[in-house]
């Protein structure tokens, strides 16, 4: 007890010589702390430049003491209320290399003290291996990130760094020798969407109905989607692709993509990424978009005249003779070579009958065979001489007839990106027979309607230039169903008729361009004269029938392009 108050007295008579001594060694310990804040920039949460902030923020309070390895880092409170310091974390919204650090001015240093000033100013930790803290370095940066710092002076000295986990602790150490420099950098695209963009051909058959028309057609549909199927295993359709790809080097370069978020990853040596940045950065840009104004109008006019005296039926039939007519059995009557009834050609009459029930023409009816139908007790079918079509039909007729198809598609286009609109309808053109058989049996026959698409297909492929002008490529078809003049097996059927136009116009902002000149005229005229008579002078007219018939189609399209501001 003695002991204890004897170094209490001690200590008290000590204390004022031994307070100006801690004084100044506290001094020296504060400009070594100056220092090195001035040399590792402000310590913050997130890092930054130097002059960013200043060294009049207060020192911390505490500082954390050692702990048992993989226990709980304890929260570290800086100057205000505490933050928790999780060494792992669930998601990060930024990854740690891409925090800002700088400046960071150091020539001669060592490895280990320019990762000390990057760990100081990003808070990202660093282990360095054995042997590679004796390295000296140069450095010069204003305002970069800790990838882009590592990525420039590391592997300039031949070193490679490793994350552990999702932790902020990265491993540097030294690259293999047969390892070559590859580094991976992920660049999503704003504007360049990377899925593949379908065909002109494509698009029809997503906006319409099956093509019916001929097997021919589908056979080349599917042989040109079976090329671009075999052309899409060297090239991908997405363009950007196969540009980035050309720029790669053969033997290290790869490229993955990922359309969910539309982003291209890019692993390769550094010296190509400069390429690919200067690709991407001019062409991934906001292409314009055109809204293109489409009015389609079709003309049809019909006339028709007839005038004249058309005499006879429709064939100028002026009279009809039919001979009488008389049933036989020759050859096939009872005893005809056994007896002598081969001397009567004709049958008995009372063998006949006296009226034919089983003819098949009523009475009063002309038949090519039994004449009138009726028969005599004789058994002979009575003759007849009609003039029952000698007649005269005074036509005089004009008829006009006019219709008008208006139609007013509008459609949004992307620079370069050709837009389709269709107006068209699947039309029976006439009838087809298929008959199939199996192994020689009796064949089942089928009877269907052959079909061919009609209507009208507009596409435009719009192009913007820096001056407002808009170029196109317009290219309408319009096809159509006629009459024809030939009938099989009495049935009318129909020939398809189509008209079509491809062009390049150029037009400013809002102008409206017209094409026209689709025009199909048919004109038919028939005249029908009575033999002799017809080719009397003036008294000929009497025995002459003029009809004539004219029908014109046309069809003008005016197209105005818009471009949209954002």
């Amino acid at each position: 007890m003695k002991i204890i108050k004897i170094l209490l007295a001690f200590t008290l008579a000590a204390e004022p010589l031994l307070f100006p001594v801690a004084s100044l060694y506290a001094q020296g310990n504060s400009a070594d702390r100056d220092f090195a804040q001035d040399l590792q920039g402000p310590a913050g949460d997130e890092g930054g430049p130097i002059l960013d902030g200043g060294s009049d923020s207060p020192p911390p309070s505490s500082m954390p003491q050692g702990q048992m390895p993989g226990s709980p880092i304890d929260s570290v409170q800086i100057g205000g209320a505490p933050k928790e310091a999780p060494m792992y974390e669930e998601a990060e919204s930024i990854s740690p290399l891409d925090r800002k650090i700088g400046p960071i001015r150091l020539k001669g240093a060592p490895l280990s003290t320019f990762l000390d000033v990057v760990s100081a100013q990003s808070k990202v930790n660093f282990i360095i291996t054995e042997g590679v803290e004796a390295k000296t370095i140069t450095v010069f940066l204003r305002k970069t990130t800790v990838r882009e710092a590592l990525e420039l002076l590391l592997r300039v000295k031949g070193l490679t760094y490793q994350r552990i986990g999702k932790s902020n602790t990265y491993v540097v150490q030294k690259r293999s020798v047969d390892m070559p420099n590859l580094i991976t950098k992920i660049y999503t695209l704003n504007y360049i969407p990377l899925i593949p963009i379908a065909s002109v051909g494509e698009d029809m058959a997503a906006i319409t109905s099956q093509d019916v028309s001929t097997g021919s057609n589908q056979d080349q549909g599917g042989q040109q989607q079976g090329q671009q199927q075999g052309q899409g295993e060297k090239e991908s359709p997405i363009s950007i692709i196969n540009i980035v790809r050309s720029v790669l080097s053969k033997k290290n370069g790869k490229l993955a993509v990922d359309p969910r978020t539309n982003t291209l990853i890019i692993t390769d040596v550094p010296e190509v990424f400069p390429q690919v940045e200067q690709i991407l950065s001019e062409l991934d840009k906001k292409a314009p978009q055109i809204l293109i104004e489409a009015q389609i109008v079709e003309i049809n006019t019909d006339r028709m005249n007839e005038l004249g005296i058309e005499w006879g039926g429709s064939r100028g039939e002026m009279a009809y003779f039919a001979g009488p007519a008389r049933l036989t059995d020759y050859g096939l009557r009872p005893g005809f070579y056994s007896g002598d009834q081969w001397k009567m050609f004709f049958p008995n009459t009372s063998d006949v009958g006296e009226a034919s029930e089983g003819s098949a023409s009523g009475g009063g009816s002309i038949d090519p065979i039994f004449s009138t139908g009726q028969q005599s007790t004789k058994g002979v079918y009575y003759g007849v001489f009609s003039l029952a079509q000698l007649q005269a039909i005074f036509r005089a007729l004009i008829s006009k007839g006019e219709g008008r198809y208006l139609g007013k598609p509008k459609i949004v286009a992307m620079n370069n990106k050709t837009a389709l609109i269709t107006i068209s309808k699947d039309a029976a053109m006439g009838t087809q027979s298929t008959v199939s058989s199996a192994g020689g049996s009796s064949g089942e026959s089928s009877t269907g309607v052959e079909r061919r698409r009609i209507g009208l297909v507009l596409k435009v492929t719009p192009q913007v230039n820096k001056e407002g002008y808009i170029t196109m490529v317009v290219q309408p078809a319009y096809a159509d169903a006629v009459a024809s003049a030939i009938t099989v097996q009495g049935e009318t059927v129909f020939d398809p008729v189509s008209r079509g136009a491809s062009t390049m116009v150029r037009v400013k902002n809002g102008q409206t361009v017209v094409i026209g000149g689709m025009l199909a005229s048919t004109e038919s005229k028939t005249v029908k004269k009575v033999p002799l008579l017809g080719y009397i002078p003036i008294i000929g007219w009497l025995f002459t029938s003029v009809s004539s018939r004219r029908t014109n189609t046309d069809l003008v399209i005016f197209l105005t392009p818009t471009i949209l501001v954002d």
